[in-house]
């Protein structure tokens, strides 16, 4: 659990543990609106700052961490998402759907992950060495994309003839409509906007 007093050491073999807590500490920071430093990281966390270099040299190694664990949290709420579907386009309406509630709902964690608060292109200036780390990135949820149209493609229902390309521009549709639900709420949106998104980048025929 995380707190914002002093706790007690954590017993030897339990860094592991201190890690994870310090991860939750930066995304309870982020969630309160606050700026993660390591001073205000520790304090959530209940522990001292020197004890955060212990398991990441700065704040944008943190933020990493987040990232990362944003995007695997991502991945499996698609792919819950999507496996309660068996037609192909059922799945990538999932798959779309999952992505923008993300999102909506943790509005505070998608901006790590997409460079509103934390930025990979920016951090690999301090950390060269993550360079194949920070690509990675969010390619899992990427590819889950690139599958669902292929898959439409497979059953006829896509006229896609490359899966990924159009993937990329799936991506950047629902993060653009993502972004702007947010940043234009006053925008009298047409009424299924995201299905006109989906449908037309992935191709989906008639």
């Amino acid at each position: 659990m995380v707190t914002t007093g002093e706790r007690q050491r954590n017993a030897r073999g339990e860094g592991a543990r201190l890690r994870l807590e310090i991860v939750a500490a930066t995304q309870a920071l982020l969630a309160d609106g606050e700026t993660a430093t390591l001073r205000s990281i520790a304090r959530r966390a209940g522990i001292s700052a020197p004890s955060i270099y212990r398991h990441f040299p700065d704040v944008d190694a943190v933020m990493s961490a987040v990232a990362d664990d944003a995007f695997d949290e991502l991945v499996d709420a698609l792919v819950q998402k999507r496996d309660r579907h068996t037609d192909p386009v059922a799945r990538l309406w999932a798959i779309s759907d999952g992505y923008l509630d993300f999102a909506r709902d943790r509005p505070h964690i998608y901006r790590v992950m997409f460079g509103g608060v934390w930025n990979a292109a920016a951090a690999l200036e301090l950390h060269p060495g993550e360079d194949a780390h920070f690509r990675e990135m969010g390619m899992n949820a990427f590819r889950l994309l690139v599958a669902a149209i292929q898959a439409c493609v497979d059953d006829g229902t896509s006229s896609s003839t490359d899966p990924r390309r159009d993937a990329a521009a799936l991506w950047a549709g629902l993060h653009g409509l993502a972004q702007l639900l947010v940043t234009a709420p006053l925008f009298d949106w047409p009424a299924e906007t995201d299905r006109a998104v989906v449908r037309s980048l992935a191709r989906l025929k008639a």
